[in-house]
């Protein structure tokens, strides 16, 4: 299995970067920009082919990747006057290679020459020469590692219009979210849409409270307390109505018969972390804890000893830190309390548990999300739920609109999660997840099967573009931002300056990747 999964993290890295940098070529190509190379990875290069003017190329390590284009490296100063070359000379007399050290002898045929002069970008549209020997257009530099097209100028990225160049930029972005919109198309094909206009069950989850209840697919809800229920919105609406926790009478069509089952919602708090135990009627008992959430978080009340939430204990009470905790009767009054904490603020919770046999209570010290946030992230704070969904059906046209709003919501959630990152201070730079962390991810989603790991395909895409659209140095979004200068002074930022900061911010970047892989493998050891 370790293999499948090597090779899906691999795949999927693989997919969202080669469609990211073809992007880039295929409008880099189309404005007449020479690409050195198409390069898949970084680091030695494992296997490389050339094809035309291009080395496409797969690199060692399998992150990231990159199309190197005319006018981004500094050739200029490699042959200057007063400098020692040596040329090659093809069968019409024009230069095929400038040797750049003298002692190369991989061309024993080549001509030394003192440079006196020299003009091998060709600004005013005139020929390329090293001192009276002219030079095609498509000679190379030969360096001690590899050979180099020379790039006069109309081939370089610089020497392209405004519009050239910001669409060789943003192609990447754009294809990644055209790779996301792809994806989701195909799995909404495959998913089909729901039914909610028919009360039809399609599906119960395994030890849901439905499923402990009975209910199987094909059941047909009537009502819910009594309720009339004709589609699925009914039925939300009727499981949030009444006491949240209380058992709830769901009567269901089944082969022509009326049957009522008594069955009790799970309470999930997302904010905090954990859920209900729905098995439990007459106290206020935990469920399930998330992992790395506020109430696997929490710590013992004035110290520092973290003390985990667990499955089993019994809340007694609930409040803000520094303020008398409310005692808790039912799922109520924690649902009241936990529907007013807009704000994220500290809470405390007195649980009692069975430790090794003992009855002990403990008062707990939370730092929970705050449910704007969650919101924002289109997640409801507080969901009441029995475990059923509604039937599904093939419908081609409607998958597009699906499609779309998956994209935009992906997209949005990206959005709020990076302002989090600035506004809030209980998400931070640890808790992103480098490569460590996403191969981890992919791991769950390759064992959940081929469509969820595809979804997953599509959610890093949307990321991959939305991040390198972001105004920084170094990334998509840091170069369009120095196109938007030029648009707008008229004039290009100083070359020098441009790349100064895109080194200065790629170090950072690599120093903030390094930092990320770490928190990766300490959330691991977790």
């Amino acid at each position: 299995m370790i293999v499948v999964n090597i090779l899906g993290f691999v795949f999927l890295l693989g997919l969202v970067i080669l469609i990211h940098e073809l992007g880039h070529y295929i409008m880099a190509k189309r404005a007449g920009i020479l690409c050195h190379e198409f390069a898949l990875g970084m680091g030695p290069i494992l296997y490389s082919k050339k094809k035309g003017e291009t080395l496409f190329s797969i690199r060692a390590i399998p992150i990231g990747g990159f199309v190197s284009m005319a006018g981004e490296e500094m050739t200029t100063e490699l042959v200057k006057v007063g400098r020692e070359v040596r040329l090659v000379f093809g069968d019409d007399e024009r230069v095929t290679h400038i040797v750049l050290d003298p002692t190369d002898q991989r061309y024993p045929d080549a001509e030394s020459v003192m440079v006196e002069f020299v003009d091998l970008q060709a600004k005013d549209g005139g020929k390329l020469y090293i001192n009276h020997h002219e030079v095609r257009r498509d000679a190379f530099y030969v360096l001690s590692n590899k050979e180099m097209q020379i790039a006069p100028y109309d081939r370089s990225f610089e020497s392209k219009k405004l519009g050239q160049r910001f669409g060789t930029i943003v192609a990447g972005p754009v294809m990644n979210f055209l790779l996301a919109l792809v994806i989701f198309f195909i799995a909404s094909l495959f998913v089909g849409q729901p039914v909610e206009s028919d009360t039809e069950i399609g599906g119960v989850a395994p030890e849901s409270p439905a499923d402990r209840a009975g209910l199987v697919e094909g059941d047909r809800l009537i009502e819910i307390n009594g309720m009339p229920i004709s589609d699925w919105d009914d039925i939300r609406m009727a499981l949030r109505s009444g006491d949240w926790g209380a058992p709830v009478d769901v009567t269901i069509e089944r082969d022509g018969a009326d049957i009522v089952h008594t069955i009790t919602p799970r309470l999930s708090f997302f904010a905090y972390g954990f859920s209900s135990d729905p098995t439990v009627d007459d106290a206020v008992v935990v469920g399930t804890v998330g992992n790395n959430t506020a109430a696997s978080n929490a710590r013992e009340l004035n110290t520092d000893t973290r003390t985990p939430l667990q499955t089993g204990d019994e809340i007694l009470s609930i409040g803000y830190a520094g303020d008398t905790p409310t005692p808790v009767t039912s799922w109520d009054d924690v649902v009241t309390f936990m529907q007013d904490n807009e704000q994220g603020r500290d809470t405390i919770i007195e649980v009692r548990r069975d430790d090794n046999g003992d009855t002990v209570t403990k008062t707990l010290f939370f730092e929970p999300l705050d449910n704007d946030f969650l919101r924002g992230q289109r997640v409801e704070p507080i969901q009441s739920a029995i475990g059923i969904g509604p039937t599904y059906a093939f419908d081609f046209f409607a998958a597009f609109p699906t499609a779309g709003r998956q994209l935009g919501a992906v997209s949005m959630q990206i959005f709020r999660t990076i302002g989090a990152l600035f506004g809030d201070s209980r998400v931070g730079v640890g808790d992103l997840a480098g490569p460590i962390g996403i191969y981890d991810i992919t791991t769950q989603f390759i064992s959940q099967g081929a469509l969820d790991f595809l979804v997953w395909i599509g959610f890093l895409s949307v990321n991959l573009g939305f991040i390198n659209l972001l105004p920084i140095p170094a990334l998509d979004g840091g170069r369009l931002v120095f196109l938007g200068y030029e648009a707008v002074a008229r004039r290009p930022v100083n070359k020098t300056v441009e790349n100064t900061l895109h080194f200065i911010m790629f170090v950072l970047l690599i120093t903030l990747f390094v930092f990320i892989a770490f928190n990766d493998v300490l959330r691991l050891l977790n």
